[in-house]
């Protein structure tokens, strides 16, 4: 298995059964783009920011709204 190489805030898509790390929001969002039609249920994709700037890591789960934004914006 190979190491991935991020910076100290980085974005978790977890789509069912696969997941993928991400240098930034936009990429992620790109990514579940292209994995949308194989989904079966939505509520099973999420992504999520990690921010590992400080000693203790931060988790949170990027907003559909904001997902959605990008999507239409890409369009």
């Amino acid at each position: 298995m190979a190491g991935v190489k991020v910076g100290e805030k980085f974005y978790f898509l977890d789509a069912e059964r696969e997941k993928w790390v991400f240098s930034t929001e936009d990429e992620a969002v790109a990514k579940l783009r292209d994995v949308a039609k194989d989904v079966n249920d939505p509520d099973d994709v999420k992504i999520f920011e990690v921010d590992a700037s400080g000693e203790k890591w931060s988790i949170r789960q990027v907003s559909w709204a904001r997902i959605a934004m990008k999507l239409i914006k890409e369009e």
